[in-house]
C-alpha cells in the first residue's frame, strides 16, 4: 500500500511538471535549453515512447527555430575552452619560433617554421553535420535516436533511443540489439522484423538524434582535458577542441586508445593529400594521446614548400626523394644543385653536395639546401620604352632590329605619356666574357626605312627613348657643353634652394660673424638681416634653429623671394601619398626611374601637362608687396599644400641606375643644337647622317618669319689623332624639300634666321590730346613727327609744351641709378650699426626711416620714372631737324590741356596753385603762397618747367637771370638739412627723393 502510494505521488509530481511545461509552452514562454534538460530528468523521460522525449524535442525546436519534420538537426557548433585561440581578426596564426624553430633557422640561415601547426596547431570550433542521412557504416550505441516509420495499412511514427542493454524496442516488435553494430545490418533486422509483423506496410528507418560521447585528450596539445562531442566525431575534431597540438607534439603519432587497443593517426597523410590518409572515428571513452616530437628535417631554397618536417614515428632517417615530395618538389623545372648540412657523430657539421636521385639519405637534425646551378635566360631579347609592346621575345625570331621593329603601329602615343623619339635609341648589351654593359645607338626612323639595322644578341635590352628623356639627355650634353667646367648632376633636386644672398648681403654676413661673442643683441641687426633675407646666429635679433622659426613672418615680409620659398616648402612638407596606380611590371617595380625635372616637360611631349600645372606642381607661391604675409596669402599657401598632386612623370623606367648612367653618357655625345625660327629651339639628339628635315621635324618646324635663303650649320671637325678640333661653317640657301640633303653630325649647331624687316618690335602709345590716340607700330628708324602725323596731330585743347615723353630704357637707367644709391645707403647703415667702438648714437625710429626708404628704392615704388624732355613743336622742328626724336618700341607720348596756374610747393605757408600771369615772378608767386617759412633753403629754390627740365632760380649767381616761367611751371621751395650725427645718409637720401619730386611734381601738375 505504501509503495503504491508513493508510486501515486510521484506519478502526480510528474504529470503537475508536465503540466507546467505544456503552460508554458502554450503561453510562449520557452525555457532554456539547460533548464528543459534537467526537466527532463526530473520527469524521469528518456524513453521513445515517453511524453517527456517529446516535450524536451519540442523544447530544442523551439530554441533552434527546427521544424518538427523527424529529421536530424541542423549544424550544431561546438566551441573550444574558454580563453583559449586567437582573440580577434588580426590575431596571428603563428605563435613565437618554438626551440626547433629558432635551431632550425640558425642552421639554414633564414627564418623556417614547422610543417603542418598553421592548421593544427591552433584551435577552433567543431562544426558536426546534424543534417542528412548517416551512411550504413555508422556504428550504433546507447543514446542514439531511432525513427521507425509506416506507411501503408499502419500509418504511424515512432521514436526510441538505444537503451543500456544496447537493445531497440518498438511496440509490437521484438528487442532487436542495435548497440555495437553498423547501422546498416540494423536497419536490414529491423525492416525485416517489422515486415513480417505488419502485413501491407511499408516500414522506414532512420537515425534521429545522434548520442553524446566524452572523449579525453591528453599528451602535447594546448587545452588538454575530457570533451563531451557527437558520436559522428573523429580525431581531429578533439584535437580542433584541446586547442591544437603544440609546436613540439607530434603530428605524425597521434594515437586513439579504445579499450586495450591502439590506433595510430599520420596527420600528414591529411595535409598532403595522400590517399590512404583517413581520420580515425571517435567513441564514448576513446582517449586520444599526442607524444612529443623525435625527429625532423629541414629543407629551404627552391622548394615550393620549405619548412621543417618530421619523420614518420620510428625513422630516424627518410631518403632525399621523399623529403623533396613532402616540400611539394622544385619551384619550376631546372637544373639544381642539392646540399645537406650534416651533423657528424661527434657534433660537428659540415656540408654535404649530393645529387637529385640515387640513394642519398637526409637525417634527423639535417638541413637539406636546394639551389640552381644556373640562373641565366638564354635567346632572349627585351624591348623596353615607349613603345606599347615591351616585353622578351625569342632571339630565334627577332634575330636584329628589323625583325623586333617591324612596323611603326608599335610606336603609337599613349594618352598622358610622352612622345616616343624615333631619332636617337639605344641597345644596351651585357658582354658575357667581362660582363660590362655596352650602348649601341641607333634610330627607330632608320630601321624603319631600312637605312639602318643591328644583330641582337642574347639578353640585348632595346631601349626605345620618349621625347621627355631625349630633352633631359640633350639638355644635360647642351650644359656641359656651353660649361665645361660644370659638372651636371645626374640626379636633379625638384626643390628650388633659396635665393643667394649678393654681395652687400655677404658683407652684412661678415660684419654679424665679427662681432664679439659678449656683445648684446641688437634687434636693428634683425632688421637688417630680415631687409637681405639672411638667417642671424642663435642670440642675435632671432631665435636658434633657422630661417623658418620664429623669425620667419619678418623675413617673409621684407623678402617676397623667400616667402615664395617658405610657402613652396611648406607645400612639400605637406604632400601626401600618392596613389601607384596600376601593378606594374617586376622591372619596372624594382627600377621605377628618376624623376622628370621640371624643364624637360612641355606640352609638346604628348603628355597632359598645362602651363598652369606646371606652375601648381612647382609650389611656388607669388607674394608680393612688403609685410608678413595676408590671410589670402597664407589661404592660398595651404590650399596648395593640400592639393592632390599628380603621379609625376618618371624617366627611363626599367633601366636600373647603371644601365641609366651609361646610356644617357652614351646618347648624350650625339647631341646638337638648333636655334632661330623654329617652333620649339633647343637641344635634341640625332644619330651621325641625320638629315636636317628630321631635325625641323623633332624642333616643331619651321616658323612663317624664317629666312631660307641663307641659314648656317656650324660643325665640329674633331682630329682624335692630333688632339685637335676644328668649327667648320656652311652656310645654305635651300627650301624646305631639300632638307632631307643636308647631313648632320654630333655637336652640330643650326641657325636659322628671320627674314628682315624694317618694321621695329614693338609699339608706341599715344595718349591725350592728339585726334586718335592709341598704340601705333613704327618702322626703324621712324620720327615723332612722323607718328604724330599719323594720329592726326593736336587737338586745339593741347598743350605742346608740356608733354610728357616716357621710355622704357630711360626708365631702367632710372631703376639701376636707384638701386645703386640704395646699396650705397646700406653699405653706410651697416657701417655705422655694425661699428660697435662708434660714438654715433642712432635712434631706432631713424634706422625705421632709412630702411624703409632703402626698401622703396629697391622695389621701384614712387612717381613714373623714365621722363625724356622732348620738342613737339612742327615749327621748332621744322627749324632744327635734329629735335626730331627717333622712336623706340614702348615709347609713350602723353599730350595734356593747356594749364593755367603756376604751383608753389615746400616750405611755403600755404603750398598750392595760383592763376598764371606772364607779369608776375617767381618772388611774385612764392609771397602769394604766404611766404617761406622758417625752415625753407632760400638758397635753392628751382623752378620744374612743363616739359620736366628744372632751373635753379639762383643758379647763375647775382647775375643771372630769372628763370622764365609759363603757364604749369612747379616752384619748389626745398628744406634745409638738420645736422647730426650721420647727415651724410640723409643728404644721399635728399638727393635722391628730390629726383624723384621734381618728377612727381611735374607729372601732378600736368595731370590737371
Amino acid at each position: 500500500m505504501t509503495k503504491r502510494n508513493g508510486a501515486t505521488m510521484r506519478s502526480g509530481r510528474t504529470w503537475a511538471h508536465r503540466a507546467l511545461l505544456l503552460a508554458a509552452l502554450a503561453s510562449g514562454v520557452t525555457p532554456g535549453l539547460a533548464q528543459a534538460q534537467g526537466l527532463a530528468q526530473l520527469l524521469g523521460g528518456g524513453n521513445g515512447n515517453d511524453l517527456t522525449g517529446d516535450l524536451l524535442r519540442t523544447v530544442q525546436q523551439r530554441l533552434t527555430g527546427q521544424s518538427t519534420v523527424p529529421s536530424l538537426q541542423p549544424d550544431v557548433q561546438m566551441q573550444n575552452p574558454p580563453g583559449y585561440g586567437p582573440q580577434g581578426p588580426g590575431a596571428q596564426i603563428y605563435g613565437p619560433p618554438s626551440a626547433i624553430e629558432r635551431l632550425m633557422s640558425a642552421r639554414a640561415g633564414q627564418p623556417i617554421r614547422q610543417y603542418g601547426y598553421e592548421v593544427f596547431g591552433r584551435g577552433g570550433p567543431v562544426v558536426v553535420r546534424q543534417s542528412g542521412a548517416l551512411q550504413d557504416s555508422y556504428v550504433l550505441g546507447e543514446g542514439d535516436e531511432i525513427v521507425l516509420t509506416l506507411r501503408g495499412q499502419q500509418n504511424a511514427s515512432y521514436r526510441t533511443r538505444v537503451d543500456r542493454d544496447g537493445r531497440v524496442v518498438f511496440p509490437g516488435l521484438p528487442p532487436i540489439a542495435g548497440a555495437g553494430r553498423p547501422f546498416g545490418a540494423f536497419r536490414e533486422d529491423l525492416e525485416d522484423a517489422a515486415s513480417r509483423a505488419l502485413t501491407g506496410t511499408e516500414v522506414l528507418v532512420s537515425v534521429g538524434a545522434v548520442r553524446q560521447i566524452a572523449v579525453r585528450v591528453a599528451g602535447e596539445v594546448n587545452a588538454p582535458g575530457l570533451f563531451t562531442l557527437s558520436g559522428l566525431a573523429t580525431a581531429m575534431d578533439a584535437l580542433s577542441l584541446a586547442g591544437g597540438v603544440k609546436n613540439t607534439g607530434s603530428l605524425r603519432d597521434v594515437q586513439v586508445v579504445r579499450g586495450g587497443r591502439s590506433f595510430r593517426l599520420d596527420l600528414y597523410t591529411l595535409l598532403m593529400g595522400d590517399a590512404s590518409g583517413h581520420d580515425i572515428p571517435l567513441a564514448e571513452g576513446d582517449r586520444i594521446v599526442v607524444p612529443l616530437q623525435t625527429s625532423a628535417v629541414a629543407i629551404v631554397g627552391q622548394v615550393k614548400r620549405p619548412a621543417i618536417y618530421e619523420l614518420p614515428a620510428g625513422q630516424q632517417a627518410t631518403p632525399l626523394t621523399t623529403l623533396m615530395a613532402m616540400a611539394g618538389g622544385t619551384e619550376v623545372r631546372g637544373s639544381y644543385r642539392y646540399s645537406i648540412l650534416r651533423t657528424r657523430e661527434d657534433g660537428k657539421r659540415e656540408m654535404v653536395q649530393v645529387g637529385a636521385g640515387g640513394t642519398a639519405t637526409v637525417r634527423d637534425g639535417d638541413v637539406v639546401f636546394v639551389a640552381p646551378t644556373a640562373d641565366v635566360s638564354l635567346a632572349k631579347v627585351e624591348l623596353r620604352g615607349a613603345t606599347t609592346l615591351n616585353g622578351s621575345y625569342p632571339l630565334e625570331t627577332v634575330r636584329s632590329l628589323r625583325g623586333l621593329l617591324g612596323s611603326s603601329d608599335m610606336f603609337t602615343p599613349t594618352v598622358g605619356r610622352p612622345l616616343p623619339y624615333l631619332l636617337a635609341d639605344a641597345v644596351i648589351r651585357l658582354d658575357p666574357a667581362t660582363l660590362q654593359r655596352t650602348v649601341i645607338p641607333f634610330a627607330v626612323s632608320d630601321v624603319l626605312e631600312g637605312k639602318a639595322d643591328v644583330a641582337l644578341q642574347s639578353n640585348d635590352v632595346v631601349y626605345i627613348t620618349n621625347v621627355a628623356e631625349m630633352r633631359y639627355i640633350a639638355r644635360k650634353a647642351g650644359e656641359q657643353q656651353r660649361n665645361p667646367t660644370r659638372k651636371v648632376n645626374d640626379h636633379p633636386d625638384p626643390v628650388a634652394p633659396p635665393p643667394a644672398p649678393d654681395a652687400t648681403a655677404m658683407a652684412l654676413q661678415a660684419q654679424m660673424a665679427a662681432l664679439p661673442p659678449g656683445a648684446a643683441a641688437d634687434p636693428r641687426l634683425a632688421q637688417l638681416a630680415a631687409l637681405q633675407g639672411m638667417q642671424l646666429p642663435a642670440g642675435q635679433g632671432m631665435p636658434s634653429g633657422g630661417v623658418l622659426g620664429q623669425g620667419a613672418p619678418a623675413l617673409a615680409g621684407t623678402n617676397p623671394a623667400y616667402a615664395a620659398f617658405a610657402a613652396a616648402q611648406m607645400g612639400q612638407q605637406a604632400q601626401s601619398a600618392q596613389d601607384q596606380g596600376p601593378p606594374r611590371p617586376e622591372e619596372e617595380r624594382l627600377n621605377p626611374g628618376i624623376v622628370a625635372p621640371p624643364e624637360v616637360i612641355t606640352s609638346q611631349d604628348g603628355t597632359t601637362t598645362r602651363a598652369d600645372d606646371d606652375e601648381e606642381q612647382s609650389g611656388a607661391l607669388p607674394v608680393t608687396g612688403t609685410g608678413a604675409l595676408s590671410p589670402s596669402q597664407l589661404g592660398a599657401a595651404q590650399a596648395l599644400a593640400q592639393r592632390p598632386k599628380r603621379p609625376p612623370l618618371r624617366l627611363f623606367v626599367g633601366l636600373d641606375d647603371d644601365a641609366r648612367r651609361l646610356l644617357v653618357g652614351t646618347l648624350a655625345n650625339y647631341h646638337v643644337t638648333v636655334v632661330g625660327e623654329v617652333n620649339s629651339p633647343g637641344d635634341f639628339l640625332v644619330m651621325p647622317g641625320a638629315t636636317l628635315d628630321k631635325l625641323v621635324q623633332a624642333s616643331g618646324g619651321l616658323t612663317p618669319k624664317v629666312d631660307l635663303h641663307a641659314f648656317e650649320v656650324t660643325s665640329a671637325e674633331i682630329d682624335n689623332a692630333s688632339g685637335l678640333s676644328r668649327t667648320v661653317r656652311h652656310t645654305y640657301g635651300l627650301p624646305v624639300a631639300q632638307f632631307a640633303q643636308v647631313a648632320l653630325k654630333p655637336f652640330d649647331r643650326v641657325r636659322f634666321n628671320p627674314v628682315f624687316s624694317d618694321r621695329d618690335t614693338g609699339d608706341v602709345t599715344l595718349a591725350g590730346e592728339v585726334k586718335f590716340p592709341g598704340g601705333y607700330e613704327i618702322l626703324r628708324g621712324e620720327h615723332l613727327s612722323s607718328v604724330l602725323a599719323r594720329a592726326g596731330g593736336f587737338t586745339d585743347a593741347a598743350y605742346p609744351a608740356g608733354v610728357v615723353f616716357l621710355r622704357q630704357s630711360v626708365a631702367e637707367s632710372q631703376r639701376d641709378t636707384l638701386q645703386k644709391e640704395a646699396d650705397a645707403l646700406e653699405r653706410q647703415i651697416v657701417s655705422i650699426v655694425g661699428n660697435t667702438s662708434s660714438k654715433v648714437q642712432v635712434t631706432d625710429g631713424e634706422i625705421a626711416y632709412v630702411t624703409q626708404m632703402i626698401n622703396r628704392l629697391r622695389q621701384g615704388t614712387g612717381p613714373a620714372s623714365g621722363r625724356v624732355s622732348v620738342h613737339v613743336d612742327p615749327r621748332e622742328i621744322a627749324a632744327h631737324p635734329e629735335l626730331d626724336i627717333v622712336m623706340e618700341p614702348g615709347d609713350q607720348l602723353v599730350v595734356p590741356r593747356q594749364p593755367s596756374a603756376v604751383v608753389v610747393s615746400g616750405e611755403v605757408m600755404a603750398p598750392g596753385g595760383i592763376q598764371f600771369r606772364t607779369d608776375r615772378s617767381v618772388d611774385d608767386y612764392i609771397a602769394m603762397a604766404g611766404g617761406m617759412t622758417e625752415i625753407a633753403d632760400d638758397d635753392h629754390v628751382f623752378v620744374v618747367q612743363p616739359d620736366g627740365s628744372a632751373v635753379q632760380v639762383n643758379g647763375g649767381g647775382w647775375l643771372s637771370a630769372a628763370p622764365k616761367l609759363a603757364p604749369g611751371s612747379v616752384i619748389v621751395v626745398p628744406r634745409k638739412l638738420r645736422h647730426f650725427t650721420w647727415d651724410s645718409i640723409l643728404m644721399d637720401i635728399v638727393q635722391v627723393t628730390s629726383q624723384l619730386a621734381i618728377t612727381g611734381a611735374s607729372l601732378a601738375v600736368i595731370s590737371r
